[in-house]
C-alpha cells in the first residue's frame, strides 16, 4: 500500500522528469532523498518517456499553431493596408485621372508601408516567403522526438535484455543533436 508521503514524492518525481527540471533519475532521487532504483521503477511503471514525448510533441504543435495564427493575422493586416492604398489609387483615377503629385504620394506611402511590413515580419521571425525558422525548428524537433520514441519502443519490444536495451537507447541519444539527446532512457 502506497503512503500519502510516497505518493507525493512520486508525483514530484514525475513532475521533475516531465518538466525537465531534473535531467536524470539520479538527480531526481538526490533531490527527493529517495533511492534511484525507486525513481527508475516509477519511471518505468508509468512510462514517463512516452509522457514526456507526448508533452513535447503537444508543445511543438501549439507553437506551430501560434506562429501560423500570428502570421495569418499579420498578413490580413497587411492586406488591409494595401487595400487602402489601392482604393486611394482607384478613387484618384475615377475622379480626375492620376496627376504626378498623387502618383508620387502613393509611391511614398507604398514604400513606407513596405518597409514597415518588412520590419514587422523580421521582428516576428517571418521571412518573405511566409515560412518561419521557429516553425521549421519546432516541426523538426517534434519529428525527431517521434522517431526516437518509435525506435525506443521497438527496442523495448524486440530486445529482452534490459541492459542491452538501455545501452542501445543511450547510444542512440548520444548521437542525437541538441535537446533530443537530453531524453533519459531509464
Amino acid at each position: 500500500m502506497m503512503t500519502r508521503y510516497s505518493k507525493t514524492k512520486r508525483e514530484e518525481a514525475r513532475r521533475l522528469y516531465l518538466t525537465s527540471e531534473a535531467t536524470s533519475v539520479a538527480e531526481i532521487a538526490r533531490r527527493l532523498k529517495t533511492k534511484p532504483h525507486t525513481i527508475g521503477q516509477w519511471k518505468k511503471e508509468e512510462d514517463w518517456d512516452s509522457l514526456r514525448l507526448k508533452i513535447d510533441r503537444s508543445a511543438a504543435e501549439k507553437l506551430v499553431e501560434q506562429l501560423a495564427t500570428e502570421r495569418v493575422t499579420l498578413n490580413a493586416q497587411h492586406f488591409s493596408f494595401w487595400g487602402v492604398v489601392v482604393g486611394r489609387l482607384f478613387e484618384s483615377v475615377q475622379k480626375q485621372g492620376l496627376n504626378l503629385d498623387e502618383i508620387r504620394a502613393l509611391e511614398r506611402v507604398s514604400a513606407i508601408l513596405e518597409k514597415a511590413q518588412r520590419g514587422q515580419r523580421l521582428a516576428r521571425g517571418l521571412s518573405l516567403d511566409g515560412q518561419t525558422e521557429e516553425r521549421i525548428l519546432a516541426q523538426a524537433e517534434a519529428d525527431g522526438r517521434a522517431l526516437i520514441a518509435t525506435f525506443i519502443d521497438v527496442v523495448k519490444q524486440e530486445i529482452p535484455d534490459e541492459q542491452a536495451r538501455d545501452r542501445i537507447a543511450r547510444a542512440l541519444l548520444d548521437r542525437c543533436p541538441g535537446e533530443l539527446a537530453e531524453t533519459d532512457v531509464n
